[in-house]
């Protein structure tokens, strides 16, 4: 059996969740999200939600959501979603899930959720993340381990959803996505290919989705000795991630304080045009909706609801203890496209310069095409030999809170789906025509760019990356609060902790040390999530 791969690395910042337990529910019934507490009853919405545990022993269960899709499409498409961190997850209610969490604690419908055309899978993994959870702290330390967890997950999975073992398969995420999804992606192709794998087990596995955050090159600025540093540390190491680069974001948050009042702001690292939030917070509260996604995902009949209750500690958004997990990895990265963003986004540009595919290095042909979504410009793509470079304009860290019909259309278009299915327009035009000049969405130019992303008869690598107005970069979240010990942040990571009022953390590192639960909770204070 032949395999055919495209592979769609979206360097945005698109940061998601997923939530029963095969052991104990036999079939897909066991799993149905029967009511959903906040849900209007117009709503049309389908969904199964658990534990699945891929480790008896070790008791390991993984939590999914899967979303279905509320319209019929040409071709069934299964996308699968994570969420990077390592150890965070939050998308479906802040990023490509079908809905947001209002302050009353009722959920309101997205215009722009990817599952209208498409089933979406939002896993929590590695084991550990979102209400994912091990008994024994099994949990995984390097990137090898991670696409054996995930196979592990998939093949239990279609067990109880034999259904749509055999979709084309997409697999999506965002930030520290970008090193799980190609470790994953490897794995699953590696083991398609294995003769004695059966056929049930061979994924029809057609693309890979990664987003990242981007550095703004002003803020580089401010930096240029450590990026000279990060550049030669990067040059003499061939691990995932570098302590000398994740340096350059605290200089670069340091340098952008302002005081306003009694009050000292500093950039959102995760959108650089937002300058409200307080030093050395600095976007790590950010999003704001995150305290009510909290509230929600910890009242009971929620977790009810969801088949969660396996899991005995609260929800939380990203969990240190996952993260810190990685922290003596020395696997190589996952693509080294990913090594110069960590720097800066520019990296990414001399990246493609630099980069040979296809017969030739770099593109030969740097024409910019001009997208636009609800006739309004969305962003320019540059295509060549199935490589693209997207640029979306008017995004954060995190593209699908800020834009959600351009990267639905974006996702469409990539799986082949007819964009015309939609019920806003979009079109492609080349950037030497006349922008008042009007084209039918479904010319031929646009088309064969289009084309090229899902001809079924060629393997293809197609990577679009993404640039978006973030400062956010491919880094470890809780490193970066290490840098923030005994500071003001500190005193409102414990009042949050404690915050329910009987003096115990309820977090699912309860028993470990004062430092993970402070990672664990960096993002939210006692004053935002009012409780």
């Amino acid at each position: 059996m032949k395999f055919k791969l495209k592979a769609l690395a979206l360097t945005i910042g698109l940061a998601t969740i997923a939530f029963t337990n095969v052991s104990e529910a036999a079939t897909a019934a066991d799993y149905y999200v029967r009511s959903l507490p906040g849900l209007p009853d117009h709503v049309n919405l389908k969904s199964h939600a658990g534990h699945i545990t891929i480790d008896e022993l070790e008791e390991s269960n993984i939590f999914f959501w899967l979303m279905h899709n509320r319209h019929i499409a040409n071709k069934p498409k299964l996308i699968i979603w994570l969420n990077g961190g390592p150890g965070c997850m939050d998308g479906v209610f802040l990023e490509t899930g079908p809905f947001r969490v209002n302050e009353d604690q009722t959920l309101k419908p997205l215009n722009g959720a990817w599952n209208e055309f498409a089933n979406v899978l939002y896993v929590d993994q590695p084991v550990g993340t979102g209400f994912s959870f091990t008994n024994h702290g099994s949990y995984v330390k390097n990137m090898t381990q991670v696409p054996q967890q995930f196979l592990s997950f998939l093949d239990r999975f279609f067990e109880v959803f034999p259904e749509y073992s055999q979709d084309d398969m997409y697999l999506a995420g965002e930030s520290f996505a970008g090193t799980f999804i190609p470790y994953i992606a490897n794995g699953i192709l590696k083991r398609n290919n294995e003769r004695k794998t059966p056929d049930y087990q061979k994924y029809n596995l057609r693309g890979i989705a990664i987003g990242n955050g981007w550095i703004d090159p002003n803020s580089q600025n401010l930096a240029e000795s450590q990026l000279k540093v990060c550049n030669d540390a990067l040059k003499g190491s061939s691990n995932i991630k570098s302590d000398v680069c994740e340096e350059i974001l605290a200089i670069i948050l340091q340098n952008s304080r302002k005081r306003v009042g009694k009050v000292e702001t500093c950039i959102n690292q995760y959108d650089i045009r937002d300058h409200s939030d307080s030093y050395p917070s600095c976007g790590l509260k950010w999003p704001y909706e995150l305290a009510t996604v909290y509230k929600y995902l910890r009242r009971p009949d929620v977790v009810k609801s969801l088949h969660a209750t396996k899991r005995k500690d609260l929800w939380v958004e990203c969990s240190s203890t996952v993260g810190m997990g990685f922290d003596g990895d020395k696997s190589p990265p996952s693509i080294t496209v990913y090594q110069d963003i960590i720097c800066n986004y520019m990296g990414t540009e001399a990246l493609i310069g630099n980069l040979e595919w296809n017969g030739y290095k770099g593109f030969q042909n740097n024409t910019k095409l001009l997208w636009y979504v609800n006739d309004t410009l969305a962003g320019n793509i540059v295509t060549e030999r199935n490589l693209t470079y997207v640029k979306v304009f008017n995004a954060s860290h995190m593209v699908p809170y800020d834009v959600p019909l351009v990267t639905m259309d974006m996702m469409y278009r990539f799986m082949g789906l007819d964009h015309h299915i939609e019920k806003f327009p979009s079109r492609i035009e080349s950037e030497e025509l006349n922008n008042d000049k009007q084209h039918d969405s479904d010319s031929g130019n646009e088309q064969e760019i289009w084309n090229r992303y899902y001809d079924a008869g060629t393997t293809t690598l197609i990577i679009v990356i993404i640039g978006v107005i973030g400062l956010a970069v491919f880094i470890f979240r809780g490193k970066i609060m290490k840098k923030f010990r005994h500071t003001k942040v500190d005193t409102e990571v414990e009042q949050f902790i404690d915050s329910d009022g009987d003096g115990d953390s309820d977090t699912e590192d309860n028993h470990k040390s004062d430092d993970n639960k402070r990672t664990n909770k960096i993002y939210k204070d006692e004053e935002q999530l009012n409780y």
